[in-house]
């Protein structure tokens, strides 16, 4: 079997010291400078289409995540390397739920958890990956790519398109949060995986971080405070510009 469908188990025990490429390295800013670009594109162009034309935009965005997400599941499980760790219920992937919903509904809700969950996630992800130790022309690493730039763009259009943040659906978008992390905390239990980065940092750069200041026990302290620093470098911007408009 060729380095082309090694997953990260796999390459871990075949070539456990192999690496890629570093973060932020000449090749990592490279590749980060090339998804900012796509997406940057993708925004113009829909910005410039009619509302028709943004639906089925989304449509097609949705059908891409979904495609995405399961050449991971057939690659995988054709060569049996699947895993329980596979299944779609990290943070990202249930945007990706999240995202079909939103293409077919709409709602502000939706577009709000997307805005302050799918956009740092994924940015985050595409900042910091965890894929690192796998080689470019790799299945899986085409898809940690790939679907992260499809998770970050989705909302970004939305914003494009004329949604805008309100700070006041923060409680809602938490409690949905909340009703992920709660069963997802119980199910690692069970299959003894990571969802959520609950049971364990997974060589996330900022989890060590965390890891180092709250203990190995106690690191998945850092998230909300993390997640409350971020939310505010993401709202209080769309805040003072509501206030602004308001006074004019």
């Amino acid at each position: 079997m060729s380095e082309f469908w090694y997953t990260k188990t796999t390459m871990n025990e075949i070539a456990p010291d192999y690496v890629n490429f570093t973060h932020f390295s000449p090749i990592h800013l490279f590749l980060t400078a090339v998804f900012i670009a796509i997406i940057a594109a993708a925004m113009v162009f829909y910005k410039k289409l009619g509302e028709k034309e943004r639906q089925k935009f989304l449509y097609a965005m949705s059908v891409l995540l979904v495609a995405d997400e399961l050449f991971k599941h057939i690659c995988s499980a054709a060569t049996g390397q699947w895993e329980w760790e596979f299944l779609p219920l990290h943070l990202c992937s249930f945007n990706i739920f999240v995202c079909v919903y939103n293409s077919l509904k709409r709602d502000d809700l939706s577009s709000e958890v997307l805005y302050a969950t799918c956009i740092p996630g994924a940015a985050l992800a595409l900042l910091m990956p965890t894929w690192t130790d796998l080689p470019f022309w790799n299945f899986m690493s085409i898809h940690s790519n790939s679907v992260h730039v499809l998770l970050l763009m989705y909302p970004l259009l939305l914003l494009a398109g004329g949604f805008r943040p309100d700070i006041k659906r923060i409680p809602k978008v938490f409690l949905v949060l909340l009703c992920e992390c709660v069963p997802i905390f119980f199910l690692n239990k069970v299959l003894d995986t990571n969802f959520f980065f609950l049971n364990g940092t997974a060589n996330n750069p900022v989890l060590e971080i965390f890891e180092k200041i709250f203990g190995g026990e106690f690191y998945f302290l850092g998230m909300p405070v993390l997640l409350i620093f971020v939310w505010a470098a993401m709202y209080l911007p769309w805040y003072f510009l509501g206030r602004k408009k308001a006074k004019i």
